[in-house]
């Protein structure tokens, strides 16, 4: 086994924990973001506007890796 070969595994078993450990996470950020902009947002429209913008974000995220 070359160098580069060895290199190349090891950069697919990083990139294939980061595809595990972000479909993990992405589902569990957009139910906590989705369900707290609203009240959130009760208390500074601003604030909530971003939460709600990020959880639509984690939405797409998670909507993409559930594809492949």
């Amino acid at each position: 086994m070359g160098f580069f070969s060895g290199l190349k595994n090891f950069g697919s078993k990083i990139l294939g924990g980061i595809k595990k450990v972000t479909g993990w996470v992405v589902p569990m950020l957009h139910k906590v973001m989705g369900t707290l902009s609203g009240p959130v947002s009760m208390l500074h429209p601003g604030d909530g506007q971003i939460m709600g913008t990020v959880g639509n974000i984690a939405g797409a995220v998670d909507r993409h890796l559930n594809t492949r």
